[in-house]
């Protein structure tokens, strides 16, 4: 590594200077190198380094990755958390399917929604464990999660309840529940997807919610 490029990182980091940290990284242009700084500075006391480092580290694979992702599943900070999960399914990492079924219960929705989505990419046979919980879940953004999993594992009446939650009053759920039905659209269902999201257009919408229409529908 470069001296003077490592130097100016170590300042960036102790800064909390992003936008300096990425520019450096890029220069550096050396992904191992990369990893190893980015995982130098995982366990910093800067929540937006920690956020940075592990939006970062998805884009590399090994144990050494693996075993900070295990270890982010455990951050306080919400982002770290939902990296983690997206690490361990990319990487596939089955032997942390239980601690992605104790995610489904995090205090974060979001997380709960990624801990969900990760476990039915996964291809984990844990439909129980996945209706129990979406029979209490309260927080919509983490249904949709729970709903598109159960429909991937191939529980299809859940179907109808993630088409629901297009009518939801909350733009981000309305948003990730296109996401989802787009992902899940087959031949099997798109009769009943395409029609619904057609009627969602011919509503007075948010230009967000247009916007990620207009991806699947023009």
């Amino acid at each position: 590594m470069p001296n003077k490029i490592y130097k100016s990182l170590l300042i960036a980091f102790q800064n909390a200077d992003l936008e300096t940290i990425d520019a450096l990284l890029i220069r550096l242009n050396n992904s191992e190198k990369e990893k190893q700084i980015l995982l130098e500075f995982a366990d910093s006391t800067d929540r937006d380094v920690q956020s940075f480092v592990y939006s970062k580290l998805y884009d590399h694979d090994g144990n050494d990755v693996i075993q900070a992702a295990v270890k982010g599943l455990q951050n306080e900070d919400e982002i770290v958390r939902i990296s983690a999960i997206e690490i361990i399914g990319k990487q596939q990492v089955f032997e942390q399917l239980p601690a992605l079924i104790s995610s489904l219960t995090d205090s974060d929705e979001l997380v709960r929604c990624y801990a969900a989505e990760t476990i039915a990419f996964l291809g984990a046979d844990l439909k129980d464990q996945l209706v129990m919980q979406a029979k209490v879940e309260q927080d919509e953004i983490a249904r949709t999660g729970l709903y598109y999993a159960l429909y991937s594992l191939g529980a299809t009446e859940y179907l109808t309840a993630l088409l629901e939650l297009l009518y939801s009053e909350s733009h981000v759920v309305v948003i990730r529940t296109i996401h989802n039905l787009a992902d899940i659209m087959s031949t099997a269902n798109k009769d009943a997807i395409l029609p619904a999201l057609h009627n969602l257009k011919k509503r007075e919408l948010p230009v967000s919610i247009k916007e990620v229409l207009n991806e699947y529908l023009d």
